[in-house]
């Protein structure tokens, strides 16, 4: 047996979300209606599945270019459009079938399209996958962490965790930004950002922030350590551009690099803000890294580690080639930290 890509695992846990959810919300909705909280459970599950596989799918990607508001509406109006059509086909194919939440006596099609049970179900079908839709779709746009972050309050005050933090930065992004102008700018960099997805899934990380022209990612320790997470992570994000090279050059005329830096250890998490919150890292760690693309940066080198984090990969030098020592003072720190160039000598597949 072949087996599971993490983009495969996304998926399936993408639609297993759906399924939750649905089910979440159509359980509060008959709770308030009075009815018995486990009629049609299955049914409102599997309601969850289809939504998830007509957005993943069919709808997600039609909307993208749209803004968000829009993105949203417009999913919402495709996917209830087509589940009210298959719901209606399924009852006129099988007509001495009982209509949920109606009487107990069977009818024909016609008497079907004039009783007002099948719209109120179509309507309740309409609320719960609309509502389940909206709610996956902020939690996307937030991301996991901070969306639960904000639902179970858990940042609301400091927390310590290992955590490991990637940084890569856009080399020469200023005379890039001059050369295309600010709109396509943008757009070169929105493009570039989407050719990192597969990456991202592939090697379990987080997108923590984009700053600009950086690009900030995390990962668990135990997480980024896991298969070399957090090394193969920059390589294949280069990788996959380079695949995508002539598409770039023929759209845009240039071909993006990046240099980043790989440190881990303890950070301080919480929420921060008042009228506009986030959740956000502070400590050592995040100093140590800007300071590292810096020397990445003069370097010229592709990719630094941290030698303190790269002791907890013993297995790394089987993959990986890494260079001699370089020594960054670090301000406000008493001892400077010591780093590697990094470079992939092996190519996963």
């Amino acid at each position: 047996m072949l087996p599971i890509t993490a983009i495969t695992r996304y998926k399936l846990r993408k639609l297993l979300k759906y399924g939750i959810v649905t089910l979440g919300v159509a359980w509060v909705l008959t709770v308030f209606s009075g009815e018995q909280v486990l009629t049609y459970t299955g049914a409102w599950f599997l309601l969850g599945i289809w939504t998830g596989v007509l957005e993943e799918f069919l709808f997600g990607r039609r909307f993208r270019s749209l803004a968000v508001p829009l993105q949203f509406f417009g999913k919402v109006l495709a996917v209830n459009a087509l589940t009210t059509v298959f719901i209606m086909l399924a009852f006129l194919f099988d007509r001495e079938q009982q209509l949920p939440f109606a009487q107990n006596a069977p009818f024909s099609a016609a008497q079907m399209m004039l009783m007002p049970q099948l719209y109120q179900m179509v309507l309740r079908v309409m609320v719960v996958s609309s509502i389940a839709l909206l709610i996956v779709q902020v939690e996307e746009l937030m991301g996991r962490r901070m969306f639960f972050g904000f639902l179970l309050g858990r940042y609301e005050k400091p927390v310590a965790e290992e955590r490991i933090m990637l940084s890569i930065d856009l080399v020469a992004s200023t005379a890039l930004n001059e050369k295309l102008g600010d709109l396509l700018y943008f757009r070169f960099l929105n493009t570039t950002h989407s050719l990192m997805t597969d990456a991202v899934l592939r090697n379990e990380a987080e997108i923590h922030k984009y700053v600009g022209d950086e690009v900030i990612f995390t990962w668990t320790m135990r997480g980024g350590i896991r298969n070399e997470n957090c090394l193969d992570l920059y390589f294949d994000i280069m990788s996959r551009i380079e695949a995508n090279k002539q598409e770039m050059i023929r759209e845009f005329g240039v071909v993006p690099i990046f240099r980043g830096s790989l440190h881990g250890g303890r950070v301080i998490t919480a929420q921060i803000g008042h009228i506009k919150r986030a959740i956000d890292f502070s400590g050592d760690v995040m100093n140590t890294m800007s300071r590292m693309l810096g020397l990445c940066k003069d370097l010229k080198a592709d990719l630094l580690i941290s030698t303190e984090l790269l002791a907890r990969m013993p297995m790394a030098t089987e993959r990986f080639h890494f260079g001699e020592e370089h020594v960054v003072p670090v301000k406000g720190r008493k001892r400077a930290v010591s780093t590697h160039v990094v470079a992939r000598i092996v190519e996963t597949v």
